[in-house]
This record gives C-alpha cells, structure tokens and sequence, in this order.
C-alpha cells in the first residue's frame, strides 16, 4: 500500500504538469483514493476471513481486480468530469493493476469477463518475486494449489515489518511521492 500511495502522489503531479492544472492537496488526495478503489475487496476479506492473504486465495483480488471492468468507468469519468479527472483515474487504476501484477501477490485477472486465468509479470511457475518468465498465468484450480504450496501466512510480517527489498523500494516511492508533494505545494 505505501507504493500505491506514493505512486499516487506522483501521478497527481505528473497530471497537474501535463494539464497545466494547479497541483492542490486535493488532487494528491484524490488521485491517491483513485489507486486505492482496486482494494476495497480487501475489507471484504477481512470481514469474511479475518485475514488477507496466506495460504488461501479469500475475495482480496477477486472482487474488484479486474481491469477491463474499470473502462466504462474512465468514460464515465471523462463524459462528465473530462480528460484531466480520467486521465488521473486512468492511469492510477492501471498503476494499481500494474503494481498487483509484478512483484508480491499472485496476480490479477486481466482479461475477465473473457478469461479467468490470474497473469503475473516477471516471475517463475510458483510466483515468486523474481523469476526466469515474463508472463505466467494460473487457471483458478492451479492457483489454488500454487498458493497453498507457496503462499506466505505471514507476509506482512515477512515483507513490511522487515526491510525487505519489497518493503524499502515502497518505502522509497512513497516517500519520494510525500518529498516531491512538500516541494511543490
């Protein structure tokens, strides 16, 4: 979450400078609850698990971890709010869907409705952060088994109580994006 928050920050800026808008706390706030909107599933999980994550795949990532769902949604945002506001959408959903989709996690759906396969970048077959392919996808059943295999009950732990390099390079973009923010406002 703190590279989601941080990416945010930054896409607010970039906006601000290619539209020539003025650069406001408000927009940094918004454009951060834009990258945001995927995870609100998270509380889904939360509420029915009482966990996210682990050894078993809950509604974290299965609910609201769709991108092509979200097109209609950036037209919306453009018909009524313009280019400026689906710009910032936009390219904070595709960021979050990017982000979700290398590294941590095991992956996004990006071609549902029409496809049910989980794809992540730059891994290997069991998802580890770094690997040997550039895409691997799971039917739902292998993923299953892959996260039950190779999953982390206690990856908060693991990756941001500890400075693990996924844990400092998010340190690193959102404290970049907090810096960048100060600067300029």
């Amino acid at each position: 979450m703190p590279f989601d928050i941080g990416i945010g920050i930054l896409i607010s800026i970039l906006a601000s400078h290619i539209y020539e808008v003025d650069l406001t706390l408000k927009l940094a706030i918004m454009s951060v609850l834009a990258n945001l909107i995927p995870d609100l599933d998270v509380f889904v999980e939360l509420a029915k698990r009482g966990r996210v994550g682990g050894r078993v795949q809950g509604h974290h990532r299965e609910l609201t971890h769709f991108p092509l769902t979200f097109i209609p949604l950036v037209f919306v945002v453009n018909y009524f709010f313009g280019n400026f506001w689906a710009f910032v959408i936009g390219l904070n959903l595709l960021a979050h869907f990017l982000h979700d989709s290398i590294g941590m996690g095991w992956g996004i759906k990006w071609l549902w409705p029409f496809s049910n396969r989980a794809y992540k970048f730059f891994t290997n077959d069991h998802g580890a952060l770094i690997g040997n392919k550039i895409v691997v996808s799971w039917e739902p059943k292998e993923l299953k088994e892959v996260i039950a295999k190779y999953g982390d009950d206690h990856w908060l732990r693991n990756f941001y109580l500890k400075f693990h390099p996924v844990f400092i390079l998010e340190l690193v973009v959102f404290l970049l994006g907090i810096l960048l923010l100060y600067a300029i406002l």
